[in-house]
């Protein structure tokens, strides 16, 4: 199985694409006997420590979330009637919050699709904030040249940024979707490529506010900017097959 991407946003971000079975008997959003899954991990550069030290930094990501309000699809595929191309959306009941650890790749959640046989799938995830929680969050630590460490936080709140994967058959192949072939798409967060460009020098200045160097539109607003921009425009994706 291969898998291509595009991401509208150039975000930094890996997808991997396994077979699962889902034992959930809870009600699922989307309709249709077939089942998707999706798990959200870190990856700093290959580190098989259980935080992540980005490169060239003395700065630790730990862990995050995003909140995704809706997801939007765009299918090829064919089943017993024929072949077939489908725009929907899936949208939660209420906003679902995905985090992300580097070593727990199990499901976030599953939706329901249509069961057939699919030549591409194109998916688009619609991130929003809610309850006082951002779109985005990430948190860590940096070690000062003094030997201190300080929590470091960063807080993307909006609904700007949406990420967009693209998942097809191997030489144009079609894959199958039922209740018996479960897709996994393992989406991988790197957070080493979202703090490019960010310096020890910018951390050593940056403000430490109720003692964390908060990064969000009001607080460290050079870093935040420059996280941001990598998040928005970054486009160096990794490729990741699970058998």
């Amino acid at each position: 199985m291969k898998i291509t991407k595009n991401i509208l946003t150039a975000f930094a971000l890996a997808a991997a694409f396994a077979f699962t079975s889902c034992n959930n008997d809870d009600e699922l959003p989307g309709t249709g006997e077939g089942r998707l899954g999706f798990a959200f991990i870190l990856n700093n550069g290959g580190t098989s420590s259980t935080n992540g030290r980005v490169a060239n930094s003395n700065l630790t990501i730990e862990n995050g979330f995003i909140q995704i309000k809706e997801l939007e699809f765009e299918v090829e595929g064919r089943n017993e009637i024929g072949t077939f191309e489908k725009e929907f959306e899936i949208k939660f009941n209420e906003i679902r919050k995905v985090t992300f650890d580097e070593f727990d790749e199990s499901t976030d959640f599953f939706i329901n699709i249509e069961a057939g046989e699919y030549k591409k799938i194109e998916l688009e995830l619609d991130l929003i904030d809610y309850r006082n929680e951002p779109s985005i969050y990430i948190e860590g630590s940096y070690a000062f040249e003094d030997g201190s460490t300080t929590p470091v936080v960063f807080e993307y709140y909006g609904d700007d940024i949406d990420f967009e994967v693209e998942i097809e058959g191997d030489d144009n192949e079609y894959f199958i979707i039922d209740a018996q072939n479960n897709p996994l798409a393992l989406f991988e967060i790197s957070a080493v490529n979202w703090f490019r460009g960010v310096s020890n020098g910018d951390f050593e200045n940056a403000e430490v506010v109720d003692g964390v160097i908060l990064i969000n539109r009001d607080n460290n607003r050079s870093i935040y900017n420059r996280v941001k921009n990598n998040i928005e425009e970054f486009a160096d994706i990794e490729i990741e097959l699970k058998n």
